[in-house]
């Protein structure tokens, strides 16, 4: 019985092995990072949440619309940096899911989710990000494990330890 366990393992651990990604290909990133947001070109600071699932992003005056038969949002983004002014944004996006959350009060909150281009380190990534209010929290974008996966390992214990320096084409927008 032993030796058909061992053997179980044995398998289970090379089968597995064959779907990841080696760690020393991911970059190692730290728990808050800094992180460019296009178009705009917008700094802000992002907290790295591998227990939430999505990503989110603080968006300001989200108003909902139609565009050639498809639901679009338009939204502002705001870079709170404390070396300049604060720098506005103002996007428009089409709407390409809604989530609905669990608030802590309870009931249901809906959520619109758009495509984002972001810059995290070296790596450029298009990412599903939900628009929120998160003016009450410390951070004003969330990255969720879905968006970290097979790119990124979060090492707790560190903060900022990559600049987002992404060669980025002028002002895309999709």
């Amino acid at each position: 019985m032993k030796k058909k366990t061992i053997v179980l393992s044995i398998c289970s651990v090379f089968f597995l092995s064959m779907f990841s990604m080696p760690a020393d290909s991911k970059e190692i990133i730290g728990w808050l990072e800094m992180i460019r947001v296009y178009p705009g070109n917008l700094k802000i600071r992002a907290k790295m949440d591998t227990g939430a699932k999505g990503s989110a992003i603080n968006a300001f005056n989200v108003k909902k619309f139609e565009r050639d038969n498809e639901t679009w949002v338009s939204f502002e983004l705001r870079d709170y940096s404390k070396k300049a002014k604060t720098k506005h944004i103002f996007l428009e996006k089409k709407v390409v899911d809604s989530v609905r959350i669990k608030r802590k009060g309870g009931g249901l909150d809906e959520r619109l989710v758009v495509n984002m281009d972001i810059c995290l380190g070296g790596v450029h990534k298009e990412i599903r990000m939900s628009l929120m209010d998160r003016t009450n929290f410390n951070y004003q974008v969330l990255i969720g494990r879905v968006d970290l996966k097979n790119t990124f390992i979060v090492d707790p214990s560190a903060t900022f330890t990559r600049k987002p320096l992404c060669k980025m084409p002028i002002e895309i927008d999709k």
